[in-house]
This record gives C-alpha cells, sequence and structure tokens, in this order.
C-alpha cells in the first residue's frame, strides 16, 4: 500500500488536474492561468510547480511515456507476430497506459485541447514522434541499414495514426464503443492496405 504521505501527494496532483481540467473546459487554453489553478486546487503557486514544470504538463505529461515499457514490450514479439500487429500492440498499451492518468469525465476535454489548442497540439505531436522512434528503435537494430529504417519509420508513423484515428473516432462516439475494436478495425485497415482503392460510396466526378 502506499505511505500516507504518497496518497497525499496523489491527492494534491489530483486536485490540480481537477481544477485545471475544469477551467480549461470550453475556454482557450492559453486564458486559464497558473494561478487561477493554483487557487482553485487550494495550493500555492509554488506548490503547483512541484508537481508540474509547465501547465502544459497538466494535460500532457511527457513522463506518461513509458519508454522501459515500450522498448521490454517490443522486444517480446508474439509467436508468429508480424511487424504491424507488434507495433500497433505496443502503441494500444501505451495509449491505455496514457489514459490511465485521465479521469474518464476528462477525456473528452483532453482530446480537444490536444487537437485544437496549438501549444498542447505541438507536444502531443512531440510524443507522437518520440513513440514512433521507439517503435523504430524495437524493429531496427543499430546496426541496420537505411532501407529498414525507412521503411520501419513509415510502418511506425502510420501505425502511430492509426492510433490516433481510432480514438479520435472513439472520442467523437461519445466513447461507447469499445475503443480495442477501434484499435484493432484501424489495425486491419493498415494490414489490408489502400493501394488504389477508393472510399465506398465515393461519388464519380463529372465535368
Amino acid at each position: 500500500m502506499p505511505s500516507l504521505r504518497d496518497q497525499k501527494k496523489a491527492a494534491t496532483r489530483q486536485a490540480i488536474v481537477d481544477a485545471a481540467m475544469a477551467r480549461f473546459a470550453g475556454r482557450p487554453f492559453g486564458d486559464v492561468s497558473i494561478d487561477e489553478i493554483a487557487s482553485a486546487a487550494g495550493v500555492a503557486r509554488r506548490t503547483f510547480f512541484r508537481y508540474f514544470p509547465t501547465k502544459e504538463d497538466v494535460v500532457l505529461d511527457p513522463r506518461q511515456l513509458d519508454r522501459a515499457f515500450a522498448l521490454k514490450a517490443l522486444a517480446g514479439r508474439r509467436e508468429g507476430e508480424s511487424d504491424l500487429g507488434l507495433a500497433m500492440r505496443v502503441l494500444a498499451e501505451l495509449q491505455r497506459r496514457a489514459f490511465g492518468h485521465v479521469r474518464p469525465e476528462h477525456q473528452l476535454e483532453v482530446h480537444r485541447l490536444t487537437h485544437r489548442e496549438p501549444a498542447l497540439a505541438a507536444r502531443s505531436w512531440l510524443l507522437s514522434e518520440t513513440a514512433r522512434d521507439l517503435i523504430v528503435e524495437g524493429l531496427v537494430p543499430p546496426s541496420g541499414d537505411a532501407r529498414a529504417r525507412l521503411r520501419a519509420r513509415v510502418l511506425a508513423s502510420a501505425c502511430v495514426m492509426a492510433v490516433d484515428a481510432a480514438v479520435t473516432t472513439w472520442i467523437e462516439g461519445g466513447m461507447r464503443e469499445d475503443l480495442d475494436t477501434l484499435l484493432a478495425e484501424a489495425a486491419g485497415h493498415l494490414s489490408a492496405g489502400f493501394g488504389g482503392a477508393r472510399m465506398a460510396g465515393e461519388l464519380s466526378s463529372t465535368s
């Protein structure tokens, strides 16, 4: 069991997050100040900075990207598992771990902020790039040649975007669908490929 001190720290951290998310709701990110968040959480400004180096960290904490877990998972390929299957499985688990730090009632707001607010969208992109690089590192040994690294980068980039697309679909659907099912469907689209296929029901252009 966590010690009493650790429980108090976790409670203070959560109070800051809850206060911040309540004030971010429907407002531009830049309109919410650290002082406003700290006051709402009942803590001093200096206490805020003991838990979060920046306001952006309240929404997207880079420490949530578990590098050690990702590399260990990538090294544990299942029998018969393809590169695509391995990459999607690890990225999906990283996504679940990230959601584990977010209360269900905050997930919609986190998605809005990370996809609509420039400062947070930029940070979200950098975290996605880090995840992509971890996949590449797990797929291609240091001695791998340039062509192998290119393939791994294309695959990893596609998988990162597929996970984001599945999560976006889940959020837009009111989080009622099963996220794992959507992730599997996104992986299926990548596995099948697109080639010259067109969207079903797409209207033919007329001259």
